[in-house]
C-alpha cells in the first residue's frame, strides 16, 4: 500500500522537548536519536531496560512528545521505515554479524528484488512503453537524489539507440525553462524512488497538465504521485541493510534497453554501428 508520512517525526519531536526533558526521559530521548528504529521493533519495556530507565519514563516521554500511546510512535516509526528513512532503519546494537554471512543475504535480497520485479511485468504493457520510447518526438528523463543516477544511467542506454534523448533540469536549469517547450509528441521517463522531493509530485503534475505522456519507474510503494502516470513500472529497492538498493531498477532500465534495440532492428543497428565508428575515429577509448 502507498506510504502516507505523518506531520512531524519522532526525531523533531524529541529535539523540539530536548532541553526540557527530565534527565529519565533524556536518557530514553537519546537512545531513540542514535537508532529511532528501534521504536518499530521492540515493547515500551524493551526500550526502557535498553536505555536504563523505567517503564513509567518511557510512557511520560511518548506522552510529552504529543503521542497518545507507544502504539502510535511505533506506527510512526514505521511509516518512516516504509518511506525510506535511512536512519529509521538503523536498529540497536549495530549489526556486526559475520561477512560472509552477509554476503549472502545481501545477494539474496538482490535477487529476491530483481525476480519479484520482473514477475509483476506485464508483456503487453512492456511492449506499448517500448514502442513510445522509439516512437516519441523526444525523450525526457528527469529524477532527483537516489533517482537522478537511474535517471542518467536510461540516458546514456537510450541515446545509443535513437536520438533525442535529454536530461530534463540539468545543469543548473529551472524545470519551467524545459517544461515550456515539452509537446504532446513527446514522453518523459521519470525515476521517481524513496524518498522523493516534493518538487516531484510538483513535476509529475504540471507535465501531466501539458498532455505529454509519463512513464514513472518507482518503487510498488509510491504513493498518489502515481496518479500522474500514463504508463507506471515498478522496481523493488527495499534493502537487506540501512539503505535501499537499486539492481532491480538497473535491470529494469537494461531489459527496456534491450527491447528498444531488438524492436528498433535495422536503423537502430545502424545508429550502435555509427557511434562505434565514431569512437574509433576519435580515439575515445584506450
Amino acid at each position: 500500500m502507498p506510504t502516507v508520512r505523518s506531520s512531524r517525526s519522532t526525531i523533531a519531536r524529541i529535539r523540539l522537548h530536548y532541553q526540557s526533558l527530565p534527565p529519565s526521559e533524556r536518557k530514553l530521548a537519546d537512545l531513540i536519536l542514535d537508532f529511532p528504529g528501534d521504536i518499530a521493533g521492540y515493547s515500551a519495556t524493551e526500550l526502557a531496560q535498553l536505555a536504563g530507565v523505567s517503564k513509567a519514563a518511557a510512557t511520560r516521554l511518548f506522552q510529552r512528545l504529543g503521542y497518545a500511546s507507544f502504539e502510535e510512535a511505533r506506527r510512526a516509526a514505521r511509516e518512516e521505515q516504509a518511506w525510506g528513512s535511512p536512519l529509521y532503519l538503523l536498529s540497536h546494537p549495530p549489526a556486526l554479524g559475520n561477512v560472509d554471512a552477509k554476503l549472502k543475504q545481501y545477494l539474496a535480497c538482490d535477487l529476491a528484488n530483481m525476480t519479484r520485479t520482473f514477475e509483476a511485468l506485464d508483456s503487453r504493457k512492456l511492449k506499448q512503453i517500448v514502442e513510445r520510447l522509439l516512437k516519441a518526438d523526444r525523450l525526457w528523463l528527469l529524477g532527483y537524489r537516489n533517482s537522478s543516477f537511474l535517471a542518467g544511467y536510461a540516458r546514456w542506454q537510450f541515446i545509443q539507440i535513437r536520438d533525442q534523448v535529454q536530461m530534463l533540469q540539468a545543469g543548473g536549469e529551472t524545470l519551467a525553462e524545459q517544461l515550456v517547450g515539452l509537446q504532446p509528441d513527446d514522453l518523459v521517463v521519470v525515476f521517481g524512488f524513496r524518498r522523493r522531493l516534493a518538487q516531484l509530485r510538483t513535476a509529475l503534475k504540471s507535465i501531466h497538465a501539458m498532455g505529454v505522456p509519463i512513464l514513472y519507474i518507482t518503487e510498488p510503494a509510491a504513493g498518489a504521485s502515481v496518479n500522474y502516470a500514463t504508463w507506471l513500472l515498478h522496481a523493488e529497492v527495499s534493502g537487506t541493510g540501512t539503505f535501499d538498493c537499486y539492481p532491480a531498477a538497473i535491470s529494469l532500465i537494461h531489459l527496456l534497453s534491450g527491447l528498444m534495440i531488438d524492436q528498433a532492428g535495422r536503423q537502430g543497428r545502424t545508429r550502435l554501428k555509427r557511434i562505434e565508428e565514431l569512437h574509433d575515429d576519435m580515439g575515445d577509448f584506450d
